[in-house]
This record gives C-alpha cells, structure tokens and sequence, in this order.
C-alpha cells in the first residue's frame, strides 16, 4: 500500500512539474509585456526608412549609423516614442538640432535633424506620442548645416541603459 502512494506521489510531482514547465513557456511565448521596452512608439507617422542601423557608406567613408533615418518634408511632425523626461533641447554636433528624452524605463531616445522652434523644453516631462518637435531643413539660419544630413529628415535613435545604442526597429512599436 505505501509502495502505491510512493508512486502516486511521484507521478503527481511529475505531472504538477509539467503543468508548470508548461505555464512558464506559454506565458514567454504569448504574453507582451508593455512595461518594457517594447513599449516604443514610431516618432513619426511615417514609416519608410532610408537609412538602417549599422554600418553603411555616407560622404565616401563607411561609418556606424546609430539610428534609423525616416526622409521627411520640414515641419513634419515629431513625436515621443514613450513617456519621459526632456534632457536636452539645443545644437548637437553631428546631429544638428537634437531633442533627447529620458524614459521612465531608464533608456534614452534621440531625435535629430530639427526646426530651430523646439517644442518642448529641457526638464518638461512628455507622454508618449506627445508633439515634441518638426522636422528641420538641411541648412540653419548663417548656412549651418543641420547636422551630417544630406537633406531634411528625422534620425532617430536608442541607448540603452549602459549608454550603447540598440537598433531601434527591434523596440517600436505601432500600438
């Protein structure tokens, strides 16, 4: 009669093991998180790129493109990629007129190439899709170039919380 129990007893340990092992790997496999990363909204509404992340040839050298590059018109419309805190409002070299967000999830996003007539201001906090600036032209007041552009466009990019770059298209998201 113990022997019985013994084995019933390893048989439902068995089973409750593989109940378990199978819960975990459903909720991996099927659930979506949106307090992570994945949380990341396009900035803009389009949604062509014309340059990826990655090494690529511009001005006759290869260099690391740490960003993606959507081709927009001026004055199109920017936008928060998550909620966040506005850090930086101003001229960046290389990247021209730059807008950087702190997220509440510690990364840090980046949009360059802008209008001189920032939307929002260092310190403010913004919600994701909030209007936070427009595209620029190629060339600023006194015929300074907008960054390394080579015509009006958003660049945008990710830094994780070690302050590396990732490549956006592995975070965005369209909800």
């Amino acid at each position: 009669c113990y022997y019985i129990m013994f084995l019933g007893d390893i048989m439902l340990k068995k089973a409750s093991l593989g109940l378990f092992i199978f819960i975990f790997l459903f909720n991996i496999l099927f659930s979506s998180n949106k307090n992570t990363t994945n949380s990341f909204l396009y900035p803009t509404n389009a949604r062509y790129i014309s340059s990826y992340y990655g090494y690529r040839e511009i001005f006759g050298s290869i260099s690391f493109h740490n960003g993606i590059d959507f081709p927009l018109v001026c004055g199109s419309n920017v936008y928060s990629s998550s909620s966040g805190t506005i850090i930086h409002t101003g001229f960046l070299t290389g990247y021209g007129n730059t807008v950087i967000i702190l997220h509440d999830n510690g990364y840090k996003t980046l949009y360059s190439h802008l209008s001189s007539e920032y939307i929002v201001k260092t310190g403010q906090y913004v919600n994701s899709s909030e209007l936070i600036a427009t595209v620029g032209p190629k060339y600023l007041e006194g015929g300074i170039l907008n960054g390394y552009t080579t015509g009006p466009h958003l660049h945008f990019s990710v830094f994780k919380l070690d302050g590396n770059t990732i490549d956006p298209l592995t975070i965005l998201s369209d909800n």
